[in-house]
C-alpha cells in the first residue's frame, strides 16, 4: 500500500469519530446507543454511495455525532424532551443535506418538496431501525406506535424547516430554480 496516496478527507474521519463512538457503546455494553450509531453510519454511508458531496455529509455527520453524544452521554433534559430534540434536530440535519443535494439538480419547488418527502421516509426508516435493533439486541429502546409517531412528526418537521430555510437563504443568481 503506498501511504502517499492515502488520503483522509473529514468526512472519513467524522466516519471514523462515529466508529468510535460506537465502540464504546459496545464496550459499556449500551446497546441502544449501538443501534443509533449503526442507523447514523449506515446512513451516511449510503448518502456518499448516492453522490451527497462532504460539503453535505460533513455538516450532518458531525451533527449526528452531537446528537448521539447528547442523547446517550450528557442528556439536556428529560428522556422525552431530549428525543424530541435529537429526532428535530436529526431531521433538520437531514433536511438540510437533502436541500443541499437536490437543489443543484432539479428547480424549486420540486427539490424542496422531494426533500421533505425524503425526510418524512428516512424518519419512517429510522424507526423501523429501532424497531429491527431493539429486537434483534433486546435493547432498552422499547419502540411504540405512540413514541414513533411522535418522533416521526417531529423529524419531519425539523427536516421542512431546514429545507424551508435552505430556500431562504440560498440566492436565487446562478441556481437551478432563478
Amino acid at each position: 500500500m503506498d501511504v502517499r496516496r492515502l488520503h483522509l478527507d473529514p468526512f472519513s474521519i467524522t466516519i471514523g469519530a462515529l466508529l468510535a463512538l460506537a465502540v464504546a457503546f459496545v464496550t459499556t455494553r449500551n446497546g441502544a446507543a449501538l443501534v443509533m450509531c449503526a442507523l447514523c453510519i449506515g446512513g451516511l454511508l449510503a448518502a456518499r454511495l448516492a453522490g451527497f458531496s462532504n460539503r453535505a455529509l460533513l455538516p450532518l455527520a458531525i451533527g449526528l455525532g452531537l446528537i448521539l453524544w447528547m442523547v446517550w452521554i450528557d442528556p439536556p433534559t428529560t428522556p422525552r424532551r431530549t428525543s424530541t430534540l435529537a429526532h428535530a434536530g436529526g431531521g433538520a440535519l437531514v433536511g438540510w443535506a437533502l436541500a443541499e443535494y437536490l437543489r443543484a439538480r432539479m428547480p424549486w419547488p420540486r427539490w424542496g418538496v422531494r426533500a421533505v418527502v425524503a425526510v418524512f421516509a428516512l424518519t419512517i426508516l429510522w424507526e423501523l431501525g429501532e424497531v429491527v435493533g431493539d429486537a434483534v439486541l433486546s435493547t432498552s429502546l422499547d419502540p411504540e406506535s405512540a413514541d414513533s409517531a411522535l418522533d416521526i412528526a417531529f423529524g419531519t418537521l425539523g427536516g421542512a424547516a431546514t429545507v424551508a430555510l435552505a430556500r431562504l437563504l440560498w440566492p436565487r443568481q446562478g441556481s437551478v430554480d432563478a
